[in-house]
């Protein structure tokens, strides 16, 4: 290996891992909104379907700013779009101190997250693609799944953060609101996204050659499908798929810590309260200093599932294909789901985790399949893909407005069944949609 290709070797890992950096940023954000919502109805005693609008602020920012991200980064460049969403994104997280210091009202927050969400999809319009082709063609996914490694350990440590420090005391009854432990850790990441901002300004990240991308496609032209977006069934459909999911995994995500609380909780033969054991030994072991504290330490140990899922499924695909996986992990959590909502008391908590376990895969294979054949489209289909996104903003609203109605957390659960029914059919129908779209192409 000569000189000149260590040096080229060495830009392109060190390119790599600053933006795998940007991964845990998006994923530590997205998995602290694990505990917001429980946090918000503690203290701003807002309802359940209000509390929704949390993850409506934040995924509704990606709904609207995916595609004018993807314009501006092909007029401005990777790095200048990747600068600019980790500006928002500091902004948005030192939004936090004069919404929880002066304001102190629930909408303050919302507005903080819903900037600093606009910073995220900046960031994740810009890095996703700029990865996949950060290096060799071939090893396009190996890298997209080494950064996603990243993403996934800010999954497990975002709850930890939120059940040590948002509900690491007790609120007090009649006491002036105190949201100091939520501050600290939208502080500290405001100051981490300037330290990273900061090294983004004086490093040079190597350039995309984009004749050269093309030119790729050009040679696998006999594979690539000529006909509109708007007419490859594979392509709408995983759109649709993409929708359905993510409103399934973030209404999960929102009310996991509600669900949980609420079915470790039974009454005995005289009515009184009777709180689970295993559950009670768990926050004793963990020091939770509080029951919603220990419940999100259960989430930590779903995440840890997500992660181990996320690795796992990649490997499994070496024998089964990711369409079959794809349906055969939507099945299991939809059995899963069912089991949610029997509501059996210190019993379907214990479930509930392995829910992430069989969501890893989801996105990224609904994702990669979605975009398959493309070719030239690829980019602002990966746009689309992006803007589907804001099936996240949808659900928990209306989850909420359901525990609210019928005064059950388990009732709910029939919006994230529907999710995962959606990609238990699209995983068993790709084949023939794939089909569909390259005969589309050949009759375009």
């Amino acid at each position: 290996m000569t000189h000149n290709s260590k040096k080229l070797n060495h830009t392109l890992l060190f390119a790599f891992l600053m933006v795998a950096s940007l991964f845990f940023i998006w994923g530590f954000c997205h998995a602290m909104l694990d505990v917001l919502n429980k946090h918000f109805q503690n203290i701003l005693h807002v309802s359940k379907a209000q509390s929704g609008f949390i993850q409506t602020s934040v995924f509704g920012a990606y709904f609207l700013l995916a595609f004018p991200s993807a314009l501006l980064i092909r007029r401005i460049g990777y790095q200048k779009g990747i600068l600019l969403g980790l500006m928002v994104v500091a902004t948005g997280a030192f939004l936090f101190i004069p919404a929880g210091l002066w304001f102190k009202t629930f909408w303050s927050f919302l507005y903080a997250l819903f900037v600093l969400s606009s910073g995220l999809a900046c960031i994740e319009t810009a890095a996703n693609p700029y990865v996949t082709v950060l290096g060799p063609k071939d090893g396009a996914a190996a890298r997209l799944s080494v950064a996603q490694a990243f993403n996934s350990v800010a999954y497990i440590i975002a709850p930890t953060v939120g059940g040590a420090l948002i509900f690491g005391k007790r609120h007090q009854a009649g006491a002036p609101v105190d949201f100091s432990g939520l501050l600290i850790p939208y502080v500290v990441l405001g100051c981490v996204v300037l330290v990273v901002f900061g090294v983004f300004s004086f490093i040079k990240l190597p350039s995309i050659d984009d004749d050269a991308a093309n030119s790729d496609a050009g040679a696998l032209e006999s594979f690539v499908h000529t006909a509109p977006l708007n007419r490859q069934p594979h392509f709408v459909w995983g759109i649709v798929t993409q929708f359905l999911y993510i409103a399934a995994q973030v209404g999960v995500n929102a009310f996991a810590v509600n669900y949980i609380l609420e079915n470790v909780v039974a009454k005995d033969a005289s009515g009184a309260a009777v709180t689970d054991a295993l559950f009670s030994w768990y926050g004793s072991v963990t020091g939770a200093a509080s029951p919603e504290a220990t419940a999100a330490y259960v989430i930590t140990i779903a995440m840890i599932l997500y992660a181990a899922g996320r690795f796992s499924g990649a490997a499994i695909t070496k024998v089964v294909k990711p369409n079959l996986l794809l349906s055969l992990y939507g099945i299991a959590n939809c059995i899963i789901i069912l089991i949610v909502m029997a509501d059996i008391k210190h019993v379907s908590w214990l479930v509930l985790p392995f829910c992430w376990l069989f969501m890893s895969i989801m996105f990224p294979f609904i994702f990669a399949m979605s975009l398959r054949n493309l070719g030239e489209k690829t980019k602002l289909a990966a746009s689309f893909q992006i803007m589907s996104i804001v099936g996240g903003a949808v659900a928990p609203p209306l989850m909420g407005w359901l525990a609210d109605r019928y005064h059950s957390m388990a009732i709910c659960f029939i919006l994230p069944l529907i999710g995962f029914i959606a990609p238990t059919v699209y995983g068993f129908a790709y084949p023939k949609l794939l089909e569909k779209s390259r005969l589309a192409g050949a009759t375009a």
